[in-house]
């Protein structure tokens, strides 16, 4: 009896000492399977300005001064007709954005912009579900639109058939004050105003304010046939 006792410690040592060398043994085997992890690469680019003939990319540039030369400044439909591969219908409606499509890209939206990234100033204008809107944008004040075309739209987000990118006019060198006045049919007519100047090294600053009424179409009285 008491030898059997002293026995029991031995055998159960020896258990526990090949449980653990199978356990050592798994662990080795699963470090030697394990994949072998990698360094992360970080891939950096740097903003270089190339001239327009050489982007790799169809992009047109259209300069302010050009888009506002005699026309009424009410949306972008007065600057962007001759723009390759753009379709922009305009209902003469102000109740509703006007229709933009890029290569086909948003032709089936029944107003408005579908499937065209937009931006003012580098700021975003598209809504998440890819819907935007250019009513907002102020002709006027506008330096310079860029439409960009093609496989390169894609750089600015998922679902971009076309990039419309708006840059605003920077209030540089001395103070100026413009005004601008238009009168057409049926009662339109314009009346603008914009202030332009630099305040400090650092800050630029301009304003513009004008007001577009008019009173529509005449109505036509429905004829009578007998």
């Amino acid at each position: 009896m008491h030898a059997a006792f002293f026995r029991a410690p031995g055998l159960l040592l020896a258990k526990l000492a090949a449980q653990a060398c199978v356990f050592a043994t798994a662990q080795t085997a699963t470090a030697q399977n394990a994949p072998a992890m990698l360094p992360g690469i970080t891939v950096q680019s740097t903003l270089g300005a190339s001239p327009l003939d050489q982007a790799p990319a169809s992009v047109t540039v259209i300069d302010g001064e050009r888009a506002r030369d005699r026309q009424w400044q009410v949306n972008l439909s007065e600057a962007l007709p001759g723009v390759p591969g753009l379709l922009l219908q305009n209902r003469q409606n102000h109740a509703q954005d006007l229709q933009l499509s890029i290569r086909g890209h948003g032709a089936r939206s029944t107003f408005g912009v579908r499937g065209v990234q937009i931006f003012v100033d580098g700021i975003p204008s598209t809504m998440p579900d890819g819907q935007g809107q250019i009513g907002h944008i102020d002709l006027s004040s506008a330096e310079r639109i860029e439409v960009l075309r093609g496989p390169y739209s894609a750089l600015y987000g998922n679902s971009a058939g076309g990039v419309l990118s708006v840059y605003t006019e920077r209030g540089e060198g001395t103070p100026q004050l413009q005004s601008r006045f238009a009168l057409g049919s049926d009662g339109q007519k314009r009346v603008g105003l914009k202030a332009r100047a630099r305040a400090t090294a650092s800050a630029m600053s301009s304003a513009r304010a004008a007001t577009l009424p008019t009173a529509g179409a005449p109505r036509v009285p429905p004829t009578r046939t007998c």
